[in-house]
């Protein structure tokens, strides 16, 4: 079998990416463009701010001292601002490359039943951040989504450079092709309505991991549409894309930044490579800002939709080294993700909010045939649809997975 750098079908089933990223590591690492005079150092990378952005749009995920404070302080404001006497509501998904078509089937299913609520905080990471400020801006907007998660095949995503990665090194892919569709779906108009409902004091948060400091940063994406400028709305779109750049098999996203003095530049990828959900930092003092808000003792809860399969699945495993590289890779994200559901459980319960949640489901058992298949996504879409559809699917999922039972009532 050959590959070219056309954008052709990459068919996973003959050729896993977990081997393709195992062969550029081994073949490719003298390759590498030594950056060293192009990052901020150790010693003041934290002062450096995205280029042409004229305040704070972003935090380190584990944030604490003074940038803490800011934060507590514009949340605790934004949540007076909403007056929402029903309760807090967080919205969270995860990473999941192509299986966000569950969770954009779920959103359309949960839409239908006239319940989905209007969140005051939604968080993407990965393929999460794709579907984050669509289900951010409201049901108007679920078409967005079915298109995107239906009808998407492997040459809207990526083109593979798999020769050239392997001789010189960089990214399987180009990712330009995944770049042009996050700007053909996410417009200025949508970015626009994202600044309109940040002023209302809703919040959109989106995780990347900055390669160069090996830590998650959360980027307030309502703070820079509001920005309002070309340069803003590109950053949006950039830092949508970094978020979903897993490392090896796509492009880092390059985003210069500057002290006011210098400017250098930041290496940006997959959020999921540091957190593959998330709500808040655990340096947040959430329960005390909902007491400042007015918001203690209301039915504050948190959504989570996870957009992979939690259960582990028993099945023979072949020792060739494909298999057992896609056996590795699923096994450690599920294992991420578990730690993950279990700390932001833990700090519902310090905070005093409820947890619902959901994955992707047992009963779907189907086997994508390229990266990104159109087919297969439409059937978990479908599965999403059904769950979302349905109340009494939430809450189970997992708890049950990670703990054999119903963690919060």
């Amino acid at each position: 079998m050959s590959f070219t750098t056309s954008e052709q079908h990459l068919n996973v089933r003959h050729f896993p990416i977990a081997v393709l990223m195992a062969c550029v590591l081994i073949l490719a690492g003298c390759g590498v463009h030594d950056r060293a005079l192009l990052t901020p150092d150790a010693a003041t990378y934290e002062g450096f701010e995205p280029v042409g952005v004229p305040y704070a749009v972003r935090a380190f995920g584990d944030l604490s001292g003074p940038q803490n404070a800011g934060i507590v302080d514009d949340l605790t404001a934004a949540l007076r601002q909403r007056g929402n006497s029903n309760g807090l509501n967080i919205l969270a998904l995860s990473g999941g490359g192509p299986d966000g078509a569950y969770g954009a089937g779920v959103l359309n299913g949960w839409t239908a039943t006239g319940q989905r609520p209007e969140f005051d905080i939604v968080t993407g990471i990965s393929t999460g951040a794709i579907i984050a400020p669509f289900a951010f801006l409201g049901p108007d907007y679920d078409g967005s989504l079915t298109r995107f998660y239906t009808t998407t095949d492997t040459t809207r995503i990526a083109r593979f450079r798999i020769l050239p990665a392997v001789i010189s090194g960089g990214a399987l892919a180009d990712n330009a092709p995944l770049a042009r569709a996050i700007e053909e779906e996410l417009t200025d108009a949508h970015i626009r309505r994202i600044g309109e409902e940040h002023r209302k004091g809703r919040r959109l948060i989106i995780g990347t991991t900055n390669m160069d400091a090996e830590r998650p940063v959360l980027w307030d994406i309502g703070e820079l549409a509001n920005v309002n400028t070309p340069e803003a709305f590109a950053l949006v779109r950039r830092v949508i894309l970094a978020s979903a750049a897993i490392p090896v098999f796509f492009q880092p996203v390059r985003i210069p930044v500057s002290d006011g003095t210098s400017v250098k530049e930041e290496l940006h990828v997959d959020g999921a490579l540091t957190q593959q959900i998330f709500t808040y930092p655990s340096d947040l003092p959430l329960r005390s800002i909902l007491k400042n808000a007015g918001l203690a003792n209301k039915d504050n809860t948190v959504w989570l939709i996870h957009n992979k399969r939690l259960e582990p699945r028993f099945e023979a495993q072949s020792t060739r080294l494909g298999d057992m590289a896609d056996r590795t890779l699923n096994t450690l994200i599920r294992s991420q993700s578990y730690g993950d559901i279990a700390f932001i459980l833990a700090l519902a319960e310090r905070d005093g909010l409820r947890v619902n949640g959901l994955a992707v489901p047992p009963r779907f058992d189907k086997e994508p045939q390229q990266a990104f298949d159109p087919v297969y996504m439409s059937e978990l879409y479908r599965i999403g649809v059904e769950d979302g559809s349905d109340p009494q699917t939430w809450y189970r999922d997992l708890d049950q997975v990670l703990f054999g039972e119903k963690a919060l009532p």
